[in-house]
């Protein structure tokens, strides 16, 4: 269903939010926000997953291997399914972002995986940084696996973004929007734009009312209640504002003595965040936090696919003259650190 889509208005109005923050003791935080009854922050969970072979190397350091162990697959797969669930009950949308490597785990052992998701209201999105396989062979592996995947691209080289839109030209009109133009390893520098344009062919960052390809911009891509009351405070009447919580599911690990996962960097003491069960129930808190923005139109939540279509209803009213995009100022993994968020 398309999410309902805020005009705006001239009437001042005053927000005052108390959250329950659900720490070690209860305490009660209130912040106000005062807008012209600006339109929401579209807000959206995008899970990537990377390819689990790289220069002849299989599994890739650092990366479950996906299609090669059946138990490492149907234990990643079930904490997904959970996530889902959980994400499903708060009104949050997923767009899932597979690599080929994982979409082949699919097709072996998890055959209804990306049907589940789809069943729950979540989008699949070809993701790939192309070290092995390109774009639209990543789109096809989904499709085999059963999936049914959107018109999203994500994990662009931002050094090469310019020459990747004549690529994707020749598979137009299989992607359409892209998302997450990055700079390799998510150093400091990266884009932390939080609204919509089209991409110049001359200039990435740049808006281009021909421009055949839709940007999202995901802003500071920090999983933290602060960062979205920051968002939500820079919001513009004419743009569409956006904000992304990013997540892998090599953070859900599997509990020792799990059948089948021999490789210690997949398993963790189930007394520990990094615990598939604990990590969701960090994510239910968190998700928990955000419910009053939500509630009272602050937040709204929206695939990539929504956003999209937001976007290209009200393009004509909405503004475009930005003098530089903005940057980060340090790497994806300090900045979520420092917010708070558990990563090892």
């Amino acid at each position: 269903m398309k999410p309902r889509i805020y005009r705006g208005s001239r009437l001042h109005a005053l927000v005052v939010l108390c959250v329950l923050f659900l720490t070690s003791a209860f305490a009660i935080g209130c912040f106000a926000f005062e807008s012209e009854t600006l339109p929401p922050l579209f807000l959206t969970i995008v899970i990537h997953n990377e390819e689990d072979t790289s220069r002849g190397t299989v599994p890739k350091a650092n990366i479950p291997d996906y299609d090669g162990n059946e138990a490492i697959m149907n234990h990643f797969a079930f904490a997904m399914r959970a996530f889902a669930q959980m994400a499903q009950e708060h009104g949050a949308k997923i767009n899932f972002g597979s690599d080929w490597t994982f979409s082949r785990g699919v097709a072996r052992y998890e055959p209804t995986f990306y049907t589940d998701l789809e069943t729950m209201g979540h989008e699949i999105d070809a993701h790939a940084h192309e070290s092995s396989v390109s774009y639209h062979e990543v789109r096809e592996e989904i499709v085999l696996a059963g999936g049914h995947p959107t018109v999203v691209a994500s994990g662009m080289d931002e050094t090469t973004i310019q020459e990747q839109l004549e690529y994707f030209d020749a598979y137009y009109p299989e992607f359409q929007i892209l998302w997450g133009v990055a700079i390799p390893s998510h150093t400091g520098g990266e884009c932390t734009a939080g609204w919509v344009w089209r991409s110049s062919r001359n200039d990435w960052t740049r808006h281009d009312p021909a421009g055949r390809y839709v940007y999202i911009g995901h802003g500071e891509l920090i999983n933290g209640l602060d960062a979205i009351k920051a968002a939500i405070d820079n919001r513009q009447a004419d743009r569409i504002n956006t904000y992304a919580v990013f997540v892998s599911p090599r953070e859900f690990k599997a509990s020792p003595g799990t059948a089948g996962i021999d490789d210690e960097q997949w398993i963790a003491p189930t007394n520990s965040i990094h615990y598939w069960k604990h990590r969701i129930r960090w994510w239910d808190d968190f998700l928990t936090k955000i419910d009053p923005l939500v509630e009272v139109g602050l937040v709204q939540y929206a695939s990539l696919t929504q956003i999209a279509e937001i976007f290209i209803e009200q393009e004509d009213r909405l503004s475009f003259d930005w003098a530089e995009i903005p940057r980060s100022d340090a790497t994806m993994r300090v900045r979520n650190i420092q917010a708070g968020y558990p990563l090892e």
